[in-house]
């Protein structure tokens, strides 16, 4: 299941006892990620406080991060859960904030648990494993998954919000090696608009050089009849 170039599946729950779960799927490690976590668990736990509410009225936020490399390189284990405690006492100073890791590559060969067969599962186990699993939630995950990866039309999406993480990726690794990280961090948000029109663009020319329809590119790419025929006129 884990194959794109740097991103990732966010899906974002609330539980029965009203706790607020964030995941998150990290192909690869990037730039402060560390911070980058504490900063998404911030916002999860800031966001349910809105006017009026009081401080008592916050529930438990709890981010969960499914990643495909070595996060801690010092541990074997594959999960990694994070709490704040008293450094003397060892006692757990609030159960609001809570950090799991999940590291796919650190995954036993063999499943002993629902949680060891989820994490096979998002390393990309074959149709016989999941079968042999005897789980119903990860079958239905597993034909759910299936079905998309057969649909041409969310498969060209994939493909077109593939090269756009592959777009941007060259060009923090180019911003950062002349010295712009900051610069370029501060102007993502605008730059992901431009990055992502253009790809869309790219793809929509990829998809009329293998003989699309202008209806079904437009479908696939979300620009108008009229930006299509521009572009094959061109």
């Amino acid at each position: 299941m884990i194959y794109d170039k740097e991103t990732k599946l966010d899906v974002l729950a609330k539980l029965n006892n009203e706790s607020f779960v964030n995941i998150e799927i990290q192909v690869q490690n990037t730039y402060e990620y560390e911070k980058r976590c504490l900063y998404y668990w911030a916002k999860l736990y800031e966001q349910q406080l809105t006017s009026g509410k009081k401080y008592k009225t916050l529930k438990p936020a709890i981010c969960i991060h499914i990643l495909n490399f070595n996060f801690f390189k010092d541990k074997e284990y594959f999960m990694t859960k994070i709490k704040p405690l008293d450094t003397e006492t060892r006692k757990v100073f609030s159960h609001d904030f809570q950090l799991y890791f999940l590291e796919v590559p650190k995954i036993p060969d063999q499943y002993y648990n629902e949680l060891d067969k989820w994490m096979h599962f998002f390393k990309g186990a074959s149709k016989e494993t999941v079968m042999a699993m005897q789980t119903p939630e990860i079958e239905k995950a597993f034909s759910t998954l299936e079905y998309i990866s057969q649909d041409p039309i969310a498969r060209a999406k994939y493909e077109a919000r593939r090269k756009y993480e592959l777009d941007y990726n060259t060009d923090m690794d180019g911003a950062k090696e002349e010295g712009f990280t900051k610069g370029f961090q501060n102007g993502k948000n605008e730059g992901e608009k431009l990055g992502l029109a253009k790809g869309k663009l790219e793809i929509a020319k990829n998809l009329l050089a293998n003989h699309f329809s202008v209806e079904m590119i437009s479908k696939i790419t979300d620009l108008s009849i009229s930006e299509i025929e521009k572009l094959k006129n061109s």
